[in-house]
């Protein structure tokens, strides 16, 4: 995977109900921290706007590797950045670090794509929506 900056990092606080019979916690755990991240993320670069009127994006894929166990113990981040805006999907890459160490313990790639809520089709990248990433990335993408 190519060297990506991480510009947005989300706090993640493990729960004991987080954890599995052999004490770390549960994959399907970890990608609801991606899903946090993720919300987190889209605040931050779009603000409440991606949720208003008919355009928004969803996720179609989601492909994450699971290089390292979790424990409760763990203090941990979500990074999460936005690598590549085609014209109708983009790209997004996001670690779990365990921020004592810097350790990416679980790494999420995924894809959205616009998506009008009303036609429930797909549709191009809003013109604001690659403005903002781009700026918020400080990178054009």
């Amino acid at each position: 995977m190519q060297d990506i900056k991480f510009k947005h990092s989300t706090p993640v606080q493990v729960r004991f109900n987080d954890i599995d019979g052999l004490g770390h916690v549960n994959n399907t755990t970890i990608q609801e921290y991606f899903d946090l991240g993720r919300m987190h993320y889209m605040n931050a670069v779009f603000g409440s706007e991606i949720l208003k009127g008919e355009a928004t994006v969803i996720v179609v894929n989601i492909n994450t590797d699971f290089s390292s166990p979790l424990y409760l113990k763990d203090e941990l981040d979500v990074k999460t950045a936005i690598i590549h805006l085609g014209g109708k999907s983009l790209k997004m890459v996001q670690q779990v670090v365990d921020r004592k160490t810097g350790e990416a313990k679980a790494v999420c790639q995924s894809v959205m794509v616009g998506f009008n809520k009303v036609t429930e089709e797909g549709l191009e990248l809003l013109p604001e929506w690659r403005k903002a990433v781009s700026q918020y990335e400080q990178r054009n993408l």
